[in-house]
């Protein structure tokens, strides 16, 4: 029979066990991540992930063809940078394309906008255009653009 007592976390992360070793691989692929944010230009900081360091090659997942192509540009920079600060034995950077990265930046800039306190105010230019339009609008239309060049402060 199986021993299915309870052990602490500490005791299983301080073992050489596996899950000591995911721990390790994940403070060390972070630790990349932070390196090569340092490395490439601040758009393309939220368009790709470390996806794995495996036999000198690293391989980083991008969420289209259009960042690809933008991080293919600054490849040499990425590798002698990364093999300066981090990894020498780093050989070649390996690009697979995964739209999730994409999503997962918009929800966030998504959630970050409906945060975000919106400013209802039309400026006194906007008011202009608007009745301009208005007065050559169907009956109905114009009622509604009428309204709306009010809003202004």
């Amino acid at each position: 029979m199986r021993d299915n007592e309870p052990k602490m976390l500490t005791s299983l992360l301080s073992q050489g066990a596996l899950l000591s070793q995911i721990k390790e691989r994940t403070l060390a692929l972070s630790q990349l991540t932070k390196v090569i944010d340092e490395l490439l230009p601040a758009p393309l900081n939220q368009q790709y992930r470390v996806a794995n360091y495996r036999q000198g090659i690293l391989i980083l997942e991008v969420s289209s063809a259009n960042w690809l192509t933008r991080i293919k540009y600054e490849q040499s920079n990425l590798i002698s940078g990364i093999r300066e600060k981090i990894l020498p034995s780093l050989s070649s950077i390996q690009y697979k394309i995964n739209p999730t990265i994409a999503t997962n930046n918009s929800q966030l800039v998504n959630f970050s906008n409906k945060n975000a306190k919106i400013n209802n105010v039309i400026t006194i230019q906007t008011t202009i255009y608007l009745n301009a339009l208005a007065e050559q609008a169907p009956e109905k239309l114009k009622k509604q653009l009428i309204k709306l060049a009010n809003h202004a402060k």
